[in-house]
């Protein structure tokens, strides 16, 4: 009879970092995997998106060893680890099945991997497309918690990472709706328009493009009127977006862009649209080696309160956006 741990083996596979998949060369989607609703909400999402490019999607459960800790001998620590093999296993089951329902035809690879999660789904990062996590929290103790793996990975991940928010309806439905890019004057922010531009040409979707200019003390305005100087800067960054996304529009004359200037923090100026849109697009200065290195305001913002999935695109993110190798 064959055992448990060889099922686990033979059904999804254990993958060591650094080892090669089955599916070769050839880009895919990652997506970790963690037992949550949320987790499968972001696998259906990545098997619509691995669908678009003619690509695979890769889940992915990490065991971590330290849930296995134990006063009580060896003996009990291979028994703990057996059930969280087992456990894995069927997580990654139901995902298997919950894509197969929605986009039988999408190629799906499962893995188990042992170690600790947040390092290794950042490491797993860099051989995906896109990294694709939930935005709920994971009950089990160990799993990967998208509360702080969004961020971590997020900051930390060597391409693309996108933070599924929103119902498996919405995303059934997103083909009429836009997509929303935070734009400003950095080099992050040009990146995420790039591939803001490039997804939405993706998808047949219209751009909003929404540049803010931040917020005027309250020390400076009256009930009347706002300075003639504030009004004047507004129309000189209305100028300035409109040429930027302008440039952009002539690789891609085939996406309808608009401009949106407004005022205040940029995050909630960014979900004054985003319940249009199917998908926001953010720019991040690019990974850190420092484990300490906290994700900007907005994107966290994002992260945990906008209604539809969020990308945060780093700098340093691949220009090959086609999923082909």
């Amino acid at each position: 009879m064959v055992s448990s741990r060889r099922r686990c083996r033979e059904e999804i596979g254990v993958l060591l970092p650094g080892t090669a998949t089955s599916t070769g060369s050839s880009a895919n989607i990652l997506a970790g995997i963690d037992g949550s609703p949320s987790a499968l909400d972001a696998a259906v999402w990545a098997a619509y998106e691995a669908k678009r490019r003619n690509i695979s999607v890769r889940l992915v459960h990490i065991v971590d060893p330290r849930e296995a800790e134990t006063e009580l001998g060896p003996w009990s620590r291979r028994r703990i680890l057996n059930c969280l093999e087992s456990r894995a296993v069927d997580m990654l089951s139901e995902a298997r099945q919950e894509i197969a329902a929605v986009s039988p035809e999408v190629a799906v690879e499962t893995s188990w991997i042992s170690g600790r999660p947040l390092p290794m789904l950042i490491a797993l990062s860099r051989e995906a497309l896109l990294t694709v996590v939930g935005s709920g929290r994971a009950e089990t103790r160990g799993a990967v918690h998208a509360g702080s793996v969004a961020v971590s990975v997020s900051a930390h991940g060597y391409g693309p990472v996108v933070v599924v928010r929103g119902s498996r309806i919405e995303f059934q439905e997103q083909q009429r709706r836009t997509v929303v890019v935070g734009v400003d004057s950095s080099e992050a922010a040009d990146n995420a328009t790039e591939w803001a531009f490039a997804e939405a040409a993706l998808r047949g979707a219209e751009l909003t493009a929404v540049f803010s200019c931040g917020e005027l003390p309250a020390s400076l305005t009256d009930q009347v009127s706002e300075p003639q100087w504030w009004l004047e800067y507004q129309a000189q960054q209305r100028q300035s977006l409109a040429e930027r996304i302008a440039r952009w529009s002539e690789h891609h004359p085939e996406v309808l862009a608009h401009c949106a200037v407004t005022t205040g923090r940029t995050a909630w100026a960014l979900m004054r649209w985003a319940h249009e849109a199917q998908l926001i697009v953010v720019g991040s200065r690019g990974r850190s080696e420092f484990v300490g290195a906290v994700l900007g305001s907005t994107s966290h913002a994002l992260i945990h309160h906008a209604p539809c999935p969020v990308m945060i695109v780093p700098s340093s993110a691949s220009s090959n956006r086609s999923g082909q190798p």
